[in-house]
């Protein structure tokens, strides 16, 4: 129910269904409907009015962030410019099994790996985690990520981005994500992955994007191909 109210399938100012709908729809007792609207009211998400029902409070919130998806310059500019970053995470450390495969790396090979949610008008959007190799992590700290970007940064070291893939997918928010997105646990996240190469071919950067679709989108345009 937080979700659908965060992501505005019950519009503010709509009338919930009644408990013993809401009972009905989830499978659960009433009991258990009526702990989760206090704890929805505790939130300041609903408001129930004696005598008329429950209804969604209206949201104070920014508008999702929308960037586009074929400009890296472009969509990190935008990023830059209307977000904040706060590092949660900073360490180097070896990385996960898919990340050294990206990376062509050794087991005991150390990655710096960093962590970081991105705030818009105090409201956590996403979280970003990066990889990048020992070598080049080692010449730059935390303090430098809570204001630029990563890209800004390696570009400040001559490490220039050439070409890389990206792959877009879901995810669901386990414990950590959804304390620090502020989400339900098991929430859909949209999910972004990004592998970096610089000229020449090697591998800089792995970078992993989680983000409620309620704060994030991404746009593509599309030509006319003809027929």
């Amino acid at each position: 129910m937080q979700d659908d109210i965060a992501e505005r399938r019950y519009a503010p100012g709509e009338t919930l269904p009644s408990e013993e709908e809401l009972a009905k729809l989830f499978g659960v007792s009433r009991v258990t409907v009526r702990a989760a609207m206090e704890t929805l009211g505790a939130l300041g998400l609903i408001e129930r009015r004696q005598g008329a029902g429950t209804f969604v409070r209206e949201l104070s919130r920014p508008e999702p962030l929308t960037v586009p998806i074929m400009d890296l310059a472009a969509r990190n500019s935008e990023i830059v410019r209307t977000t904040q970053a706060h590092v949660v995470k900073y360490e180097f450390t070896r990385a996960p099994r898919h990340v050294r495969s990206h990376f062509e790396a050794a087991d005991d090979d150390l990655f710096q790996r960093t962590v970081r949610i991105r705030y818009m008008q105090n409201r956590p959007i996403m979280q970003v985690t990066t990889y990048v190799p020992e070598a080049i992590g080692r010449q730059f700290g935390p303090s430098e990520l809570e204001g630029a970007s990563l890209y800004a940064i390696l570009q400040r070291f001559g490490i220039s981005f050439a070409f890389g893939e990206q792959v877009v997918s879901a995810a669901a928010a386990d414990p950590i994500v959804a304390e620090r997105l502020n989400v339900a646990i098991g929430a859909p996240l949209l999910k972004v992955t990004r592998l970096h190469f610089d000229m020449q071919q090697r591998p800089i950067q792995h970078f992993e994007l989680l983000a409620p679709p309620a704060t994030y989108e991404l746009r593509m345009p599309l030509k006319d191909f003809g027929r």
